[in-house]
């Protein structure tokens, strides 16, 4: 797709979004069969962020942020549908209605978004995740009520027909071959997942597998649009140069008469407990060998989540980090090493990545990199690099939420992620409560070698007969199996 990769590399899930906002108060009003909340309290660095949260009677919520610093205005539409609500055998359904929804309907035709907003100087995109589907209109204020307007009509009346399918299948496979088939980044990143994840959705790829997408009828896209793509699975999330109260009206009228229900429960096999290390090999022409390892870990809800961004910033962000100055800087062994903890939803993965100078061979960067996270393990971390780590998650969080756009971002992946946007009155009181100890606890937790998988790119050709991530040789032990 368009976005998805570009999107999810940028990224790291709630943690790079989530930040570090000061406690809100809440006030909790019934009017007429909406409600209305509002939460106020300031970002760090002394910046103000007040959110009123309106429900209409559908369900549809929706998430005001008033900001005339700038004469910009962002509107989100947030669904809570992704990769993991696909079931087996038609992956890539989600991503599909990145390229479907652009198509039209009988009142905006397709091209619309462009000649009513982009010719007009508006960004409108979309991206998808895991968990959630996203799309978004950066404008000029004068051109919220017609971008209102399109929404709610796409999400009242988008018909899939076989035809459109069709062309937008041949579309997919494209983007497919471009960014994950002929891209070594992205072949190594999807086959991490799907040898870590055998019994969870998070095994496939959110852009889908060629055979499911090859397979995939306008039936079964027409299906998931009716059970995700309605208002009470969707958030809509305005900030910046408008008024609200306007705004509100604008989207009563537009979206109030689309019938909603409660939202579908997800219900999602619980991945079992790894016990024992997977590796895999894959072959390309490359200069030099790197590899991936990604260990187990838990999700945003967790306050283990914490420990491991601090965990991940100390041991890998920038120049600084120990394993940078390890690898690159004092054995000389890699070009650069990176990492982060992947925690979404549900339980995700802590990735480390590390591509290796030419000669030197993956086992190298990997025996250096496991005795920098012994090192950790062992003797722990300082204060002071806890003290910097925090610092630095709430620079970046500022650097986040310095557009309407990244403002509206950060609001919407908490409500996607943990459910209510009041859940993230508490970040910068968790992480100013991460000591070295809780640190040296999840490594010891999570970055455990039989916990993790492994992706090794090797440069050269491929076997003759190079198996799937699934069925890579290794013994691969998991609660539950009978091993």
């Amino acid at each position: 797709m368009p976005h998805y990769l570009k999107k999810k590399l940028r990224r790291r899930a709630y943690w790079a979004l989530g930040g570090v906002i000061c406690a809100f108060a809440a006030i909790l009003l019934v009017r007429s069969g909406w409600h209305r909340r509002h939460l106020g309290g300031n970002l760090a660095g002394g910046v103000r962020l007040d959110i009123d949260e309106r429900r209409l009677s559908n369900g549809l919520k929706v998430y005001f942020v008033e900001n005339s610093t700038t004469p910009v205005v962002s509107f989100q539409t947030w669904v809570r549908a992704g990769s993991v609500d696909e079931p087996t055998g038609k992956t890539g359904m989600a991503h599909m209605f990145e390229h479907l929804m652009f198509k039209g309907t009988s009142k905006y035709p397709e091209k619309e978004f462009f000649n009513r907003l982009e010719a007009k100087g508006a960004e409108v995109n979309a991206y998808t995740v895991r968990d959630y589907t996203v799309f978004y209109e950066n404008m000029t204020p004068d051109l919220l009520p017609i971008a209102i307007d399109m929404e709610a009509d796409r999400l009242a009346h988008l018909k899939v027909s076989q035809e459109l399918l069709d062309t937008e299948r041949l579309v997919v496979l494209e983007e497919r071959r471009l960014r994950t088939d002929n891209a070594p980044a992205g072949r190594m990143n999807e086959d991490l997942w799907k040898l870590a994840f055998r019994a969870h959705p998070y095994h496939w790829p959110v852009i889908g597998e060629p055979v499911d997408l090859m397979h995939l009828q306008a039936s079964d896209l027409q299906a998931f649009f009716d059970e995700y793509y309605q208002p009470g699975n969707v958030a809509l999330v305005v900030v910046g140069a408008f008024d609200k109260d306007k705004t509100y009206d604008l989207i009563q009228k537009a979206y109030g008469v689309i019938p909603g229900r409660p939202r579908k429960t997800r219900k999602v096999p619980e991945e079992p407990v790894q016990l024992s290390e997977q590796r895999y090999v894959i072959h390309d022409t490359v200069a030099s060998e790197r590899f991936l390892h990604g260990y187990h870990v838990t999700q945003a809800s967790d306050p283990d989540s914490y420990a491991l961004d601090v965990l991940a910033q100390i041991a890998f962000a920038g120049t600084s980090s120990r394993a940078y100055r390890s690898l690159v800087e004092d054995k000389q062994t890699a070009l650069g090493v990176s990492g982060s903890a992947y925690t979404p939803t549900f339980p995700g993965l802590f990735v480390i990545s590390v591509t290796m100078l030419n000669g030197h061979p993956a086992s190298d960067g990997e025996e250096a990199l496991d005795a920098v996270l012994d090192r950790i393990k062992d003797e722990g971390v300082t204060q002071e690099e806890v003290q910097a780590a925090v610092k630095q998650l709430t620079v970046n969080l500022l650097d986040d939420v310095r557009t309407p756009h990244g403002m509206g971002e950060l609001i919407g992946t908490v409500v996607m992620v943990l459910g209510d946007a009041s859940q993230a009155t508490r970040d910068l009181e968790k992480y100013q409560r991460v000591t070295r100890e809780d640190v040296k606890r999840v490594a010891i937790k999570y970055l455990n070698p039989n916990n993790r998988s492994v992706v090794t790119l090797t440069p050269g050709p491929a076997p003759a007969t190079e198996h799937p991530p699934e069925q890579a040789h290794g013994h691969d032990l998991r609660e539950g199996d009978g091993t």
